[in-house]
C-alpha cells in the first residue's frame, strides 16, 4: 500500500464508524393530545421500537424499547390538535432538531395518529457532542436527545456553568427536569452553589426551590442539600412545623421532624 492510500483508508474507516452511529431507527408511533392540567397543550408521543434482527429473529433492549414523552405542539409540523379531529385522515408528523429528524406517518383514529416512525440521526450532532467529551451515543439515546431537545449549545452551557459529573444520561435527566442556568444561579444565590449533576437533578425533581430555602431559614433551620430534598419529599413546611411546635415539642431539628413524618408520629 502506498503512502497516499493510507490517509484515504483512514478516512473511509472514520466515515464507516460515523455511519454506524447514525443508523436509522423505526417502529410504531402514536401521537395524541396530552391530558394535563395547568400546563400548555402538548402532544403525547409514544414510540415502540421494532428494529429487530430479522435474520436471527432476535430483539435487544436497544432496538425494542418504548419511549413515552410529552412534547410541545410547536416542535411538530404536519400534526396538531385540530388535525387529530379528522377521522381516518392520513398525516405525516415531523420533528426536526439538532439531534436528527423524527417522522411519524399514519392514520388518525379516535383523536390519535397511529402509524410507523422513522428516526434519522444527525452525524453532525454526534461529532459536536464528541468534541465536548460525550461519545458512544447510541441511535436510541440520540432519539432521546431529539425528544428532549438536547443540543450541543445547551450541553456546552452546562459545562460552562461548572456542572460536574456530566454524562449523556445525566444530561438527559437535567434537560427532562428543566434544570437551566436560571435555576442554578437562583439556588447559588440562595446559598446552595451545588454543581453536581445528580444532586441538581434530585433537588429539581422533588421541587426544591429558592422559596423553600427561604422558608426553611425563616423557621430557624439551615438545611443541607440532602435535608432540602427530604423536606420537600416529606412536606416539612411551615404549617407542619408550627403544628409540631404548638404541641409543645421543643428542640425540633430537621432530623427529628423527618423522623416524625416517616413514622407518622404526628398522628
Amino acid at each position: 500500500m502506498n503512502r497516499l492510500a493510507l490517509p484515504t483508508l483512514v478516512l473511509v474507516l472514520i466515515g464507516s464508524s460515523a455511519a454506524s452511529f447514525a443508523q436509522a431507527l423505526s417502529g410504531l408511533c402514536l401521537i395524541s393530545e396530552a391530558q394535563q392540567t395547568n400546563r400548555p397543550p402538548a402532544a403525547q408521543v409514544v414510540l415502540a421500537g421494532s428494529d429487530c434482527d430479522k435474520k436471527s429473529d432476535t430483539c435487544t433492549d436497544e432496538n425494542n424499547s418504548t419511549h413515552n414523552s410529552t412534547i410541545a405542539w410547536d416542535r411538530w409540523t404536519g400534526v396538531s390538535p385540530q388535525l387529530l379531529q379528522g377521522q381516518d385522515a392520513a398525516l405525516t408528523a415531523r420533528m426536526t432538531a439538532e439531534a436528527g429528524e423524527l417522522e411519524c406517518a399514519g392514520t388518525v383514529h379516535d383523536g390519535a395518529l397511529a402509524g410507523r416512525y422513522h428516526f434519522t440521526p444527525s452525524t453532525t450532532f454526534i461529532q459536536g457532542m464528541a468534541s465536548l467529551g460525550f461519545d458512544s451515543i447510541t441511535p436510541r439515546k440520540q432519539l432521546g436527545f431529539l425528544m428532549l431537545d438536547v443540543t450541543t449549545a445547551w450541553a456546552k452551557q452546562m459545562q460552562g456553568l461548572g456542572v460536574t459529573d456530566l454524562s449523556t444520561n445525566k444530561l438527559m435527566g437535567l434537560r427532562a427536569l428543566h434544570v437551566d442556568a436560571a435555576y442554578i444561579h437562583d439556588m447559588a444565590a440562595a446559598g446552595y452553589p451545588e454543581l453536581r449533576a445528580n444532586k441538581l437533578t434530585q433537588m429539581k425533581a422533588v421541587g426544591v426551590t429558592p422559596d423553600k430555602v427561604r422558608e426553611a431559614r425563616s423557621l430557624g433551620f439551615q438545611p443541607t442539600e440532602q435535608e432540602l430534598i427530604q423536606m420537600s419529599i416529606f412536606k416539612i413546611d411551615r404549617p407542619f412545623v408550627e403544628r409540631m411546635r404548638a404541641k409543645g415539642l421543643t428542640d425540633l431539628t430537621l432530623a427529628k421532624l423527618i423522623k416524625i413524618k416517616i413514622f407518622k408520629l404526628e398522628e
